[in-house]
């Protein structure tokens, strides 16, 4: 299948999505050549979403104000087509503005959507108990917001850290409850307790799991959310839950129905290399340049792996199924890269998301100000904190990095280890 048309429907009035925020809220635009290490709340991502849409030609494809109401497959007879990479799809949208409805024909789907929009809340012994202020990351903007208090943060994924570490700049203390064992933080910050799960509340306290009770002012519920793709027909033969979406064959392509796919479901991994990846391997399938195997093939390999997760960890089989952690999440972007012949990623990219980890376990509330630039194909510089240098001094560091030797690396990473 050669792909001669794409289309993209956006149900915002302008490119981004769920990363779309306020006008006002970029900073340092002194910094343009430089990379920051996390897109966060602080910082443009419509404006480079944008931008890369523009220089790549793209927003001719892209419509805005649509919104997807129905998707449904083509079948032969009530039946998927038994060769060939299918079936074609039917796609209902709605223009927003004017109500009007419109049906096109696709030969394939990526449904890019579904992740961030249902806020996942869990029952949690007591809570219903507690009286003070409970709300779900999704709403969280602010550090200011919580200064001189004392915040509960209900799990340990990427946004628990993430806001915790936020926190660390105006709240008194930050509590990290979480089921994973271990300390994140490596007791980096005297502000930051990470303990397990909490036994029970109070109305003004928590009780935690050694039975000590803490008085809180704000509990924060980052406990993910639960996919939901309303506009997928039920003959799409797709199962939701939680965590999880089934039947995809490595965590991406219909087993049964190929030509539809679901980027970046995988979770505990580095975005923007994993997305490459996949949509790279989705068009190699598409072209015809990696095979699939048999529809019953790929049902038995994902079952399996699925089966294989829930019996190596002890945890809810909801917050397992797309998980690809750290070696994991690398060696799944080679394993497609191989059968999709492409190159997978760059190792200065893995190295850099190596060092972004490492800031992010330090504890230091500014590691979002933190910059990367790469200095040739296999080498980078890290600046610690923006904020302390101006252009001409980061164009200086720069220089002074294409010149000297590692010593230079090292003096920029400071105490971060690896």
């Amino acid at each position: 299948m050669s792909i001669t048309k794409a289309v993209a429907f956006e149900q915002a009035n302008r490119i981004g999505g769920v990363l779309e925020l306020p006008q006002g809220c970029e900073e340092r635009l002194d910094m343009d050549q430089a990379s920051p290490v996390f897109l966060s709340h602080v910082q443009k991502h419509e404006q480079y979403l944008g931008s890369y849409a523009q220089h790549f030609g793209l927003s001719p494809f892209i419509k805005t104000g649509r919104r997807v109401s129905s998707i449904t497959p083509i079948l032969i007879d009530g039946e998927e087509p038994s060769v060939g990479i299918g079936p074609r799809w039917t796609v209902e949208s709605v223009d927003l503005q004017t109500k009007s409805k419109t049906e096109e024909i696709f030969d394939a789907v990526l449904v890019c959507t579904g992740k961030y929009h249902h806020p996942y809340i869990p029952e949690i012994s007591g809570l219903p108990e507690y009286k003070g202020t409970v709300l779900h990351s999704s709403v969280y903007r602010d550090p200011e917001r919580y200064r001189n208090k004392v915040v509960l943060i209900i799990g340990g994924g990427p946004s628990a850290v993430d806001i915790a570490t936020d926190l660390t700049r105006a709240a008194k203390n930050i509590i990290l409850a979480k089921k994973q064992p271990g300390l994140f933080f490596r007791n980096a910050n005297p502000k930051v307790l990470e303990t397990a799960m909490p036994k029970n509340f109070t109305a003004s306290e928590v009780i935690l799991h050694d039975g000590s009770s803490r008085h809180i002012d704000v509990v924060i519920l980052c406990t993910g959310y639960s996919f939901d793709f309303p506009f997928l027909s039920k003959e799409c033969r797709v199962q939701t839950s939680r965590g999880r979406v089934s039947p995809l064959y490595r965590h991406l392509i219909h087993c049964e129905y190929p030509s539809m796919a679901f980027p970046f479901l995988v979770t505990l991994v580095t975005i923007t290399p994993i997305l490459d990846c996949q949509i790279k391997f989705f068009k190699a399938v598409l072209d015809g340049k990696a095979l699939l195997p048999t529809a019953a093939e790929m049902l038995y390999c994902t079952k399996n792996d699925y089966h294989q997760r829930l019996a190596s960890i002890d945890s809810s089989p909801r917050h397992v199924a797309h998980g690809l952690p750290g070696e994991e999440g690398w060696n799944y972007m080679t394993e497609l890269g191989t059968e999709g012949e492409f190159p997978p990623y760059e190792p200065v990219i893995r190295q850099m998301a190596q060092v972004a980890f490492a800031a992010i376990q330090s504890g230091d509330p500014d590691y979002k100000k933190a910059y990367f630039q790469r200095t040739g194909q296999d080498t980078f510089v890290y600046v610690a904190n923006s904020d302390k240098l101006n252009r001409k001094q980061f164009e200086m560091q720069l220089l002074i990095a294409s010149q000297e030797d590692d010593a230079l690396e090292n003096k920029l990473f400071g105490s971060l280890h690896l």
